[in-house]
């Protein structure tokens, strides 16, 4: 079966939407299995397992913003079976965060991801890219 550009955007789309609803398993259904995938802000040599992995970071997201909302901007389709996703994260921060934000104040901080596709239309590698200045300023205050 052949799987088209259509549908690796669709896919994309489930997944955010997904995402959105906090509904990890519903993320990780939508990925291969042995699926890999990169925080950029961790390192550039961060790739993990989505499963044991990346999966333990998004269960984590509704704990420390429950409240964290997920909206894509932007579906850009790229080279072979990729599609870059520019998305919105957004929540009330869990503490004060410097200048940048005081506690409860909603952020939004853009973010870009690529997701690579395997010809069953499933995720086999993501990559995400962010500006990690109001995490870094959140941890930061509380030291």
């Amino acid at each position: 079966m052949k799987t088209t550009t259509t549908d690796f955007t669709a896919a994309a789309h489930k997944f955010f939407a997904a995402y959105d609803a906090h509904d990890v398993a519903g993320m990780v259904a939508l990925c291969a299995d042995g699926a890999q995938g990169r925080y950029a802000p961790y390192g550039r040599e961060s790739v993990m397992p989505i499963r044991g992995g990346i999966d333990v970071i998004w269960k984590a997201f509704p704990q420390a913003v429950p409240d964290f909302r997920v909206k894509v901007i932007e579906t850009i389709v790229g080279d072979g079976n990729s599609i870059v996703v520019q998305a919105e994260m957004s929540g009330p921060i869990p503490a004060d965060a410097g200048a940048i934000a005081k506690k409860g104040q909603v952020v939004h901080i853009p973010h870009a991801y690529i997701l690579r596709f395997d010809d069953h239309g499933k995720i086999k590698h993501l990559d995400a890219y962010w500006d990690n200045t109001v995490l870094n300023s959140i941890q930061a205050s509380a030291v």
